[in-house]
């Protein structure tokens, strides 16, 4: 008996472990925390507002939008069932691909990309939805005005098409090849922002206190060590120009909702802080451009002056006045352009001012969609898989880029990049899908290719040796269905220690690595073995090669293994 009830104590000493006792605590502290404020506060005024504009209290349409990116990202991507998703056939290469045009804006690139857009879109498609309401007090005659005012309608069919058809247009004016539903979200927020700017401002942080919520149940503990790992600059994933668009296209929307309503409009100095505070918090100042070969530039205080510009721009065409600007010129009876001209108000001005800088980040995008990937030759010897195209280069002009030859302020289209290339001249579609620095640091990096049909894997590897005192010689590898087939391999490089007179020398070539001493060449030892060249005897210990003087027996560390 005693033994028994020993046994439960310690089956359950194991299931309430430390991670499962501070989700435990997290969960009773959130459930106080939220319950303690529905004591204090008034649930049923907010549960009627709720009721009033939404239909049953509950945001449906960006839920069936959620919904949709789960299962575009699941089913086409495969994002749920391997490491990464497929991410290279969704993005928005091309208007001659209108397949990656359709659903580049609904794809993500990995989890984390799609958790962020899901709460993006949670918290101001909510905030959306409630100011627009599903609930209307219009009452009309024909079957589609019914239908337009129908709740159910509003609710589960005019929010999912909007937002499908925006994320549609946001890749079709963004400077691809983009991916990812943010378009959408900076949208929201700008549509927001005109109408709430400080709650919309408040979402916005909310966001954030959702994600490390969310993060902290994942994983309630977390222990770091330091180590090297290969990263990009954080803002070299932000896709700028698509997230300002979306943003400037949510304002105009948000402006022609409030002629059309005849809503009020909030103050200047909130709307101005509101669109400050969110333009910043949303990193909207991150202005940079790519130089190839893993370096940017990031124009920090050019950013942050824009975001400020943005402010007063879009608080200027939200408040400025319906009447004309110089009244006492104005035609009382415009009967011409000129005349018509006399009676523009600042609120058009300023509506006008925000089309023109929409109309400026557009354009080079419309310019750059409609070109195509550079088919020339692509440097050594590519492998083929159905259309795609896979090989490894260094310093190679990037085929997508420099389709259009661009200079100015000191940078240019035109530059060069490192790594597994992949084409696809159907898709047009070249990308440096692994960087040389990415590989070198991993080692390994699979890449996934497919259609809306099919999905293959491969594996990129390098493995190299570092020389002692000199330089690393590699050899790059594809793998796929159990077969390697060698893409690159470097030149020889020379150990820096003598040894009994002579230096080793070691190369990487298509069937793997040899070793020279003088004029004698073999292979490179397999682990713990060793070969003799010349007056050496080289041994492969662990992932160290040492030449060993074979008449005083000197042992000396001549190379190191690297990946």
């Amino acid at each position: 008996m005693a033994l028994s009830a020993s046994l439960l104590i310690a089956e359950a000493a194991a299931l309430l472990d430390g991670s499962l006792i501070n989700r435990l605590l997290l969960a009773v502290a959130v459930a106080l925390g939220v319950g303690g404020l529905a004591a204090i506060g008034q649930p049923r005024v907010l549960y009627r507002r709720l009721t009033d504009r939404l239909l049953f209290g509950v945001p449906w349409g960006t839920l069936l939008v959620m919904i949709l990116l789960v299962v575009v990202y699941g089913g086409l991507q495969d994002g749920f069932g391997a490491s990464e998703p497929i991410v290279l056939p969704f993005r928005a290469w091309s208007y001659l691909d209108p397949a990656g045009m359709m659903v580049a804006g609904l794809a993500h690139s990995n989890t984390s990309h799609l958790l962020g857009n899901l709460l993006g879109l949670l918290v101001f498609g909510s905030l959306v939805e409630f100011l627009w309401g599903h609930h209307t007090q219009r009452r009309t005659a024909t079957t589609v005005q019914r239908a337009w005012t129908h709740p159910v309608v509003r609710a589960v069919v005019v929010v999912p098409a909007v937002a499908v058809t925006a994320s549609i247009a946001g890749s079709l004016v963004a400077l691809g090849p983009i991916i990812g539903f943010s378009i959408v979200v900076f949208g929201l927020a700008g549509f927001a922002l005109v109408q709430r700017p400080i709650l919309t401002v408040l979402a916005s942080v909310s966001q954030g206190v959702v994600r490390r919520l969310f993060a902290a149940f994942q994983a309630p503990e977390q222990i770091a060590t330091s180590g090297t790992t290969y990263s990009t600059p954080w803002f070299a994933s932000i896709a700028l120009q698509g997230h300002a668009i979306g943003l400037l296209g949510g304002v105009i929307a948000g402006l022609a909702y409030q002629q059309l309503t005849d809503r009020s409009r909030p103050p200047a100095g909130r709307l101005w802080t509101g669109v400050l505070l969110f333009g910043i918090e949303r990193s909207l100042w991150a202005v940079y451009w790519y130089r190839g070969n893993n370096s940017y530039v990031l124009y920090r205080a050019i950013g942050v002056g824009l975001v400020f510009l943005l402010a007063t721009v879009v608080t200027y065409a939200v408040v400025a006045r319906n009447q004309p600007i110089a009244p006492r010129y104005a035609a009382a009876d415009p009967d011409s352009f000129l005349a018509d001209l006399t009676t523009i108000s600042g609120r058009q001005i300023g509506l006008l001012v925000v089309v023109v800088i929409s109309a400026v980040l557009v354009g080079p995008a419309i310019a750059t969609n409609a070109t195509t990937a550079a088919d020339g030759d692509l440097p050594g010897e590519p492998i083929e898989m159905q259309g795609y195209e896979l090989t490894y280069g260094e310093n190679v002009t990037n085929g997508q880029l420099n389709v259009i030859d661009i200079e100015g302020v000191g940078e240019s289209t035109r530059i060069n990049t490192s790594g597994v290339i992949v084409r696809n001249t159907d898709r047009h579609i070249w990308s440096t899908a692994v960087t040389t620095a990415e590989l070198a640091a991993n080692g390994d990096t699979a890449i996934r290719l497919g259609g809306l049909t099919w999905q293959e894997t491969v594996t990129a590897s390098r493995t190299g040796w570092q020389a002692v005192g000199g330089d690393t010689t590699y050899r790059v590898t594809l793998t796929h269905d159990n077969r390697t087939q060698p893409l690159y391999n470097t030149g020889t490089v020379k150990a820096e220690p003598v040894v009994a007179g002579q230096q080793v020398a070691l190369d990487a070539t298509d069937d793997g690595f040899r070793v020279g001493v003088g004029d004698s060449l073999g292979d490179l030892p397999p682990p713990n073995g060793s070969v003799q060249l010349g007056r050496l005897t080289l041994r492969r210990q662990g992932g160290r090669l040492v030449a060993v003087n074979n008449q005083t027996q000197t042992a000396v560390r001549v190379a190191d293994k690297v990946n």
